[in-house]
């Protein structure tokens, strides 16, 4: 497979038939191969992880499905509006939490962020990939104790869903904002699932985040799974 870093919680995931993108709003999505089914997810509304340009950036491909989390709110009259074809609409697929569906030969499974919105994980010509969206542990100084332990039970509570879980490729968010405790979800997640490869996303431009997660990840195991992103439009190709 070949990823590709396009913006904050952004990559493009290229597989033999399919190619799938996740949380785009802004940036510039490399040139995509015609042939292949193109799967857009958008985990949630806020404007870090949807942008309606998504439309604009993909008109020149006909082949292409979106699955959006359902706080999304389209339809005809706001599409025309904004100066989207409504006929977008027909391949819009709308999920919740905690469900499974089946677009095509693409197994989706939900689980429930502790932001707004869905995680997602697929299966996908043989590869289990995640997508966490906003489902971290956010943990802010600013908040009350309360609030911190709710949000820890919460983000906890959903990761126990998939609790030893075989995945091949995750994205997860390293938020600087969060300060000391910018790695605490990253880790849980790292320590609860089996997963071979995993991104950090959601750093905004603060690539100064990249060089303390690599040094928490080898400090607790898993430095060998962890690809470090330093720039937009960066490319690997990955063997699984």
């Amino acid at each position: 497979m070949k990823v590709t870093y396009v913006y904050h919680s952004c990559f493009v995931v290229e597989l033999q038939n399919s190619i799938l993108i996740f949380d785009y709003f802004k940036g510039g999505i490399p040139i995509l191969n015609k042939n292949k089914i193109i799967y857009v997810f958008s985990s949630h509304e806020h404007q870090d992880h949807f942008s309606l340009t998504i439309f604009s950036e993909l008109e020149r491909y006909s082949n292409v499905r979106y699955i959006f989390s359902n706080d999304i709110k389209l339809n005809k009259g706001y599409l025309e509006r904004n100066h989207v074809n409504p006929a977008v609409l027909e391949n819009i697929v709308h999920v919740q939490a905690n469900q499974h569906y089946d677009v095509d030969d693409i197994r989706i499974e939900t689980l429930k962020s502790t932001d707004k919105g869905v995680a997602f994980l697929i299966q996908a010509e043989g590869k289990e990939i995640y997508h966490a969206g906003d489902l971290n542990w956010w943990h802010w100084n600013e908040e009350t104790t309360d609030y911190n332990q709710k949000m820890e039970e919460r983000f906890k509570k959903q990761i126990a869903l998939i609790n030893n879980r075989s995945i091949d490729l995750a994205f997860l968010p390293a938020d600087a904002r969060q300060e000391d405790y910018f790695w605490w979800g990253f880790d849980y997640f790292m320590k609860q699932t089996n997963t071979k490869i995993v991104f950090p996303m959601h750093f905004w431009e603060d690539y100064t985040v990249i060089d303390r997660l690599e040094k928490i990840a080898f400090k607790h195991g898993y430095g060998s799974n962890l690809y470090s992103v330093r720039g937009e439009r960066q490319e690997w190709v990955i063997q699984i």
